[in-house]
């Protein structure tokens, strides 16, 4: 009995229905791969996120307002890159990277904001290339008041105590006076002695808000200064402690794979 073959329409009709069948599969599979990148790369910011206000809250939990000053230093470039110093006391402790001694405390001053500029490790914090927005590395620097540990300050330590240097603190009347407090250090995440003030990298415009009372043309919701057109130029009279504080800050995974990153606001409640 003679077989019947396939036509040439039959089978260019199962090679049309083939190829429509790998089309979709690679379309499922493109998918499937970006899907699972962006996933990866959400929860990269995210775990960043946790990081920096689990830290945030840890710190501010133990501020000292009654006895010591709190310097904000507010940028006037794009992308923002403010900074704040205050005092805190809690369970401090570090390493004497050269005798390799323990140094413990109960009080520290805390520093927060984006590291300063190391060509080749650590991008500007103003830059706005986006490889450089990836790559920036928001600081937070502790120097334990620990008198009598060493005759000289380093960058976890000083040898003062508290009350000298609250009593140094209250004499200055802005930020821009004690710009040795609100510099960002130079971080290089190569070196070992700089990683206790890496706290996340791909942090940019960050930005920092008082609560300013409330405000009368909105229904006494919270009135946050300072805005984009009143942030200051030249001087910023240290703000008196205010009840909430707001951390703007943009996190970028470090793939590059979510372009513009994602924002957020995250507000501490510091009280009367």
């Amino acid at each position: 009995m003679k077989k019947k073959a396939f036509t040439i329409t039959e089978l260019l009709v199962a090679v049309g229905l083939l190829a429509v069948v790998f089309a979709a599969c690679g379309v499922i599979f493109n998918y499937s791969i970006n899907a699972m990148r962006t996933a990866s790369a959400t929860s990269e910011i995210m775990r960043n996120l946790r990081a920096i206000t689990d830290q945030l809250d840890a710190d501010f939990a133990g501020l000292r307002k009654s006895d010591a000053k709190m310097f904000i230093r507010f940028s006037d470039n794009e992308p923002f890159a403010d900074s704040i110093v205050f005092f805190a006391t809690g369970d401090f402790q570090t390493t004497n990277a050269y005798s390799g001694d323990i140094i413990r405390g109960n009080v520290a001053r805390i520093y927060y904001g984006q590291a300063g500029y190391i060509a080749d490790v650590c991008p500007d914090p103003l830059s706005t290339d986006e490889k450089d927005r990836r790559n920036k590395i928001l600081a937070r620097k502790q120097v334990i008041l620990a008198p009598g540990k060493s005759g000289f300050s380093t960058n976890e330590y000083d040898p003062n105590s508290f009350f000298e240097e609250a009593k140094d603190s209250f004499s200055f009347t802005d930020a821009n006076n004690c710009s040795w407090l609100t510099q960002g250090p130079n971080i290089d995440p190569n070196d070992g002695n700089d990683i206790p003030m890496y706290l996340a990298r791909g942090v940019d415009e960050f930005s920092i808000m008082v609560e300013d009372g409330k405000d009368p043309n909105d229904s006494g919701s919270i009135k946050w200064w300072p805005q984009l057109e009143e942030r200051p130029v030249d001087e910023a009279d240290t703000p008196p402690y205010p009840e909430l504080i707001k951390f703007n800050f943009t996190l970028y995974d470090s793939k590059g794979i979510i372009k513009n990153g994602r924002r957020f606001e995250y507000i501490v409640y510091i009280g009367k």
